[in-house]
């Protein structure tokens, strides 16, 4: 048996899905809501040694990797290894959606922009009332 045979067959696609999965701190029923499929039956793919096109490319997405991380990564590369929970992870930005603003500013933004809206409302119902005022001391003169 040569070596790419060898390491065919330790990789475990379910398993490293599960692991990047995890190290991101994704729960079963996020991938679920993904695949349209209960969270039990996500439990089972992740059992699975090869995963399909679909679901992969779906991991990859929702944990934000690339898909070969899951369809190659040998699974004795991780054995023993705290890579994925000393949280050296957590200060590196692996996703695939790079922000350019702070989300926090955002909410604040929106926040503001919901008050000038009220605002301007209950100016216009101000108006909409002193011209029915008016309205009716026409009517009653």
């Amino acid at each position: 048996m040569n070596n790419t045979e060898n390491n065919k067959k330790s990789i475990h696609q379910g398993k490293n899905a599960k692991r990047f999965r995890e190290a991101k701190g994704i729960k079963q029923e996020a991938i679920a809501i993904e695949l349209d499929i209960t969270q039990q039956a996500v439990s089972q793919l992740e059992k699975r040694q090869e995963l399909d096109d679909v679901t992969i490319a779906v991991y990859a997405r929702v944990v934000g990797i690339d898909e070969q991380f899951i369809r190659n990564m040998v699974d004795d590369s991780l054995e023993g290894s705290n890579y994925f929970y000393d949280h050296s992870f957590q200060n590196r930005d692996y996703s695939t959606q790079n922000l350019t603003f702070n989300p926090l500013d955002k909410v604040v933004e929106l926040c503001s922009e919901k008050d000038q809206l009220y605002e301007r409302m209950l100016l216009e119902k101000e108006k909409v009332n002193n011209y029915l005022e008016k309205a009716l001391d026409k009517l009653s003169k």
